[in-house]
This record gives structure tokens, sequence and C-alpha cells, in this order.
């Protein structure tokens, strides 16, 4: 089958894989198709995703939690009381984008799947099929159950250091719905899911006009700008037009910086005292009573990873405004890193997120979002906007055109 890369743009024909192979961009290494194991086809992928979609409730709207201090006073929390409780205590957009990074997305992801998966499974023809899963694919960075759970991990011990924390039904349907998330992406042959939706050509073209930046489709019956047959996405979409926002998005997340690392991120008021702690100076609290290991989770998650985001970007986002043939597929690997790494920052603002309701007692002990929590969101959500505008084949065009 002929496809284009997305990452640097090369049209290249991929021969009949066996089980269990992979194929490669020739230039830039880019993983183009991988044919899984046993033969299942998209049985279990699609069991998994049915799995996500009707555990999610129970996770969402099921005791989470349940705290207590000393057996005298009594809490229990849901995972969806965050967002009341984030959005009363700071910035509404916090709270919002912890209902839909952890609960809507997901679900929706889930639901273009099944809609898909299933039609395929059982023969069926749907209507725009092609942009559903396209959705579906678009919102992977997006959906983090896996993130939720490990800041729910790290939450349980933090809040731990002030009461006795138990966990309940809803903990353990989300884990299982993480466990689903994880295991649908891992299973899925994602280039057997877009032949059954519209087959790639089987030969080499013998001209070639457009191409998809999003399911890789070669066309050459269509000219750049049209629709992709397959998923809707615009052949050979201009991908300088995404340069300035990507370039916008890192400016605003830089200045967000200060007040994020600076203003804490957790405040618990209790009654012997107010503490407030900033990310670092959490990483110190949960080394202080035992939890080493966790504190190390935020320092890298936290600390290590957007910086080198930051880095990153700014260095691939420079390297377009001065083009240079030099290093393009160690670039583009680096662009990859980055996009895997990206959502693994929101488990800080998660971890206060998922801690205010667990420890909610008034006047005694009570756990809340700091000040430097919505700008710590504000930045990693900038941040992975850049990352997701961005489009390492513009590297590849400018970098061509220099030479």
């Amino acid at each position: 089958m002929t496809i284009t890369c997305a990452d640097c743009g090369r049209t290249q024909t991929i021969p009949p894989l066996p089980p269990g192979a992979s194929a490669e961009c020739q230039r830039c290494d880019r993983l183009l198709s991988h044919r899984s194991r046993g033969g299942l086809g998209f049985d279990l992928p699609l069991s998994y995703a049915v799995g996500v979609f009707v555990l999610l409730p129970p996770a969402v709207f099921m005791p989470l939690m349940d705290s207590t201090i000393k057996n005298l006073v009594f809490q229990e929390s849901r995972l969806v009381s965050s967002v009341p409780v984030i959005y009363s205590e700071v910035w509404f957009p916090f709270a919002f984008g912890f209902l839909f990074f952890a609960f809507l997305f997901p679900a929706i992801r889930a639901l273009f799947q099944i809609l898909v998966l299933g039609s395929v499974r059982m023969g069926l023809t749907l209507p725009h099929a092609g942009r559903f899963f396209r959705w579906s694919e678009e919102l992977r960075i997006w959906s983090m159950t896996e993130v939720v759970v490990i800041a729910g991990v790290v939450a349980y011990y933090r809040a731990a250091i002030s009461a006795s924390i138990a966990l309940r039904i809803g903990a353990w349907c989300y884990v299982g719905v993480a466990v689903l998330a994880f295991l649908v992406d891992r299973t899925l042959d994602r280039r057997a899911v877009w032949n059954a939706i519209l087959r790639d050509h089987s030969t080499a073209l013998g001209r070639h006009l457009a191409s998809c930046g999003i399911c890789e489709m070669a066309v050459s019956t269509r000219r750049p700008g049209d629709p992709c047959p397959r998923c809707g996405h615009t052949l050979d979409s201009d991908a300088a037009k995404r340069y300035i926002p990507a370039v916008a998005a890192i400016a605003a997340a830089i200045p967000l910086l200060i007040p994020a690392y600076s203003f804490s991120f957790i405040v618990n008021d209790r009654i012997t005292g107010v503490w407030e702690h900033t990310v670092i100076g959490t990483v110190q609290l949960l080394a202080d009573y035992g939890y080493p290991q966790f504190g190390v989770v935020l320092l890298i998650a936290g600390v290590l990873v957007p910086l080198i985001e930051i880095v990153g970007m700014s260095w691939l986002l420079t390297t377009v405004r001065f083009p240079t043939p030099r290093g393009l597929v160690l670039r583009t690997r680096v662009y990859r890193v980055l996009h895997r790494l990206v959502r693994w920052p929101m488990i800080i603002p998660f971890v206060a997120a998922i801690a205010a309701p667990i420890v909610d007692f008034r006047g005694i002990d009570d756990i809340v979002a700091g000040s430097g929590a919505t700008p710590l969101f504000l930045f990693i959500a900038f941040t992975m906007l850049a990352v997701r505008l961005f489009e390492p084949k513009l590297m590849w065009r400018v970098a061509g055109e220099a030479i």
C-alpha cells in the first residue's frame, strides 16, 4: 500500500506485513504501520473501548475515597466532586479543564471508537466513519485517564498526611478505565482501521498530487486543499499557518512559569495553622513523611518535563525560522518525544483537584487548591497546545527550500 508519512511528507510503498511486524518511514523512522499478533482483528480493541465507556460513569459518580480524622469527622469524595470544589476555590478554566480531560474527552473518544470499530466489525457502513476515527485520534493527547490515575495515587498519599484514607469503588473503576484505555491504544491496528474505512492504494502511484496529514492517504484524484476522501482532513494542509499559533502558545506559556512555580499549588488550612506548598515544597513534604518515591514523580513530571518541553519546542520553532537540513531526523524524533511527554505535567494540578475534596474538614483540616494551581494548569495547557499545533513536516519543507 502507498501512504505518505505525516512527519516528513515522503510518499512510500509498504509491502504486506506478517503478524507482529512493523513498517517505519524510510526517511524519518516514523512508525507507519504495525500489524498486531493473534489475528483477533478489531475484537479486542472494540471490547476494551466498550469497557472504558461502561466503567466511566461509575468511576466518575461513585465514591472515590473516604477520609476521617481520628474517627471523629468523616468525608466522602467523588471524582466529579472535584469540579465544583475547584470551581469555587480557583479560576473556572482549571475546573472545566479537569472535567474535560478526566471525564468528557475519554468518554467521547471511547464512543467514537465503539462506533467505528463496531461498524467495521459488523460490516456496516457508518456515515463519516473516517471523521469519527480522526476525531478519536485527535482526542488521544487530551484524554488523560492514566495521568489522572497517577495523580490520584499521589493525592492519596498527600491526603494521608492529614487524615486516614480508604479507597472506594469509584477509584477501582477509574483504574480499570485507565488500563482499558491503555490496552485500546496498544492493540488497535490503526492502519487496518483506515483501510477498512477506505483502502490505501495497493500500488505505487503514477502521479501524486496530494496527501492527508492525519490518515496518511496518498491521493492522485484530488488537489491540495480538497478534503481527504477518507477522513475529511484538508489534503496537504498548509503547516506554515500553524507556526505562528504554536509560537504564540509557547510565548503565552513562558510568563506563567513564575507564578506556576513560585506560588503555592496546594494550601492545607489546619487548626494549628496554614501550610502553603509550591510544587517543590510538596516534593519535600512527601519526602519528609516517608513517601520520597512520589516526591520524585512530582519532581520529574512537574519540573523536569515542563522544562524539557519549553526548551525543546523553542528549539524546534527556532529551526523553522532559521532552516537547515542538518539534524532533521533528530529533530523529528525530539518532537515525537515531546509529544509523548507533554501530558504528564498535568499530574501536578490534578493532584490538587483530587486531594481538595478528600480532606474537606472546614475549621479542622482542609486542603484547597492554591493560587499557583491555575497558572500551572494554563502553562501546561499552552505547552500542550503548542505541541499539538506544531507539525514536524514544516521543518522538512523549509529545509528543502533552503537546500
